[in-house]
């Protein structure tokens, strides 16, 4: 009988200000059962740095606007601190904000106001090219 491995799961960190939106993604990412989980979340870039640290997520999902901090003044920060990809998930969809992200060091930008599929469909994407 051959034996068959399953690949761990995708290990996310979520990163937002907003506990409502926090709670909604986390619980879109469970409900994809074994394929991915949230190791952590975090409101402010001080939690981001130190739970990229010490948890090494697989994937970062972060928001643009912590509370009136520059959440992607982080992404340097944070891939230093790990080697997770970076997907800012933000309302701020303009073109400014996607070169800013990618320049960074991101490697997509969902919308917020996007199908809760397409930020599924991201972190699956991200996790497979940094692996």
């Amino acid at each position: 009988m051959p034996c068959l491995t399953l690949a761990p799961p995708i290990e996310v960190l979520l990163v937002d200000d907003q506990r409502a939106i926090l709670a909604g993604v986390r619980a879109l990412v469970e409900s994809e059962g074994e394929t991915m989980r949230i190791s952590g979340c975090a409101t402010t870039g001080r939690q981001a740095l130190d739970l990229a640290r010490s948890l090494q997520p697989d994937v970062i999902v972060l928001d643009v606007d912590l509370d009136g901090e520059d959440g992607l003044a982080l992404i340097p920060h944070l891939r230093s601190a790990c080697s997770a990809t970076i997907i800012v998930f933000t309302c701020h969809c303009d073109a400014t904000t996607f070169q800013r992200s990618l320049g960074l060091g991101a490697a997509r930008l969902v919308s917020k106001t996007d199908p809760g599929a397409e930020l599924l469909a991201a972190i699956v994407a991200t996790a497979d090219s940094s692996g």
